[in-house]
């Protein structure tokens, strides 16, 4: 039941996604006008909204025009689901379970958008940072927020260790970015890089973090060698290795220790 309730979970926010997806980038408002058919403008009923569920039951068609709706709308919600899913079966349903599917899903919409539109709402990847940022002290619970103060130097270390490992990685990339722009005379690595890299390095800490930088990169490989003079977003490939070595953390932990014994 824990897992069904977290997928659930998961596929309104995916839902909420789609939203700021499609919205965001063309500077719209989130919240008006209500949810409606961008071909024949009509507004949508609460049945043509219940997330994966009335793609299917609509046939992927609008219920008035019937104009085809984007399949993108449901992989997103199925896939919010999945990582709603996959963190509540590494850390159970908790508040640091929410607050760090929260942070995926951002990054999950992150990376559709950068997709679609080369560009990084500055919005979401801000409020993925902050919420990476503030993730410590969710794993005491929601003891903190109700005022608890008997564990107010816990609190303070986690803090300080998550922006610290923020910064190191933030720097680090602006640092980089500056030196591939030096070498190849062009923009490598954007703002957008330095935030994502920051989000990562507050939650997953050292060494971690450097393991998701490689995998990223390797990821990366193959899609920017068939692209060749094309342009290829990176967020995505940051967004898919963080979430893979947060969901295997003790396994990398294990090779590292190995590694460096």
């Amino acid at each position: 039941m824990g897992l069904l309730f977290a997928f659930f979970t998961g596929l309104v926010i995916g839902s909420f996604l789609n939203v700021l997806i499609v919205r965001i980038p063309k500077g719209e408002n989130v919240a008006f006008p209500p949810s409606h058919c961008p071909k024949c403008d009509n507004p949508l009923r609460w049945w043509h909204n219940i997330p994966l569920v009335s793609w299917i039951m609509l046939r992927g068609k609008c219920a008035y025009c019937q104009s085809p709706i984007s399949k993108l709308y449901p992989i997103v919600e199925l896939f919010t689901g999945l990582i709603f899913v996959s963190v509540a079966m590494k850390t159970g349903l908790n508040a640091h379970w929410f607050v760090a599917s929260l942070i995926f899903a951002l990054l999950l919409a992150l990376s559709v958008i950068d997709l679609k539109y080369y560009a990084v709402p500055d919005s979401l990847n801000f409020t993925a940072l902050i919420l990476a940022l503030l993730l410590p002290l969710f794993d005491f619970g929601w003891d903190w927020f109700v005022g608890d103060l008997e564990n107010f130097d816990t609190y303070r270390h986690a803090l300080i260790l998550s922006f610290k490992n923020a910064a190191i990685m933030g720097l680090a990339f602006f640092i980089l970015g500056q030196l591939v722009k030096f070498a190849i005379k062009k923009d490598a690595l954007g703002e957008a890089d330095i935030i994502i890299a920051a989000t990562m390095g507050a939650l997953l800490g050292f060494p971690l973090v450097l393991i998701a930088i490689y995998i990223a990169a390797l990821l990366a490989i193959v899609p920017a060698l068939f692209a060749r003079k094309h342009m290829v977003p990176f967020v995505p490939f940051l967004a898919l290795a963080t979430w893979i070595v947060y969901i295997f953390a003790p396994t990398f932990r294990h090779w590292w220790s190995m590694l460096y014994a």
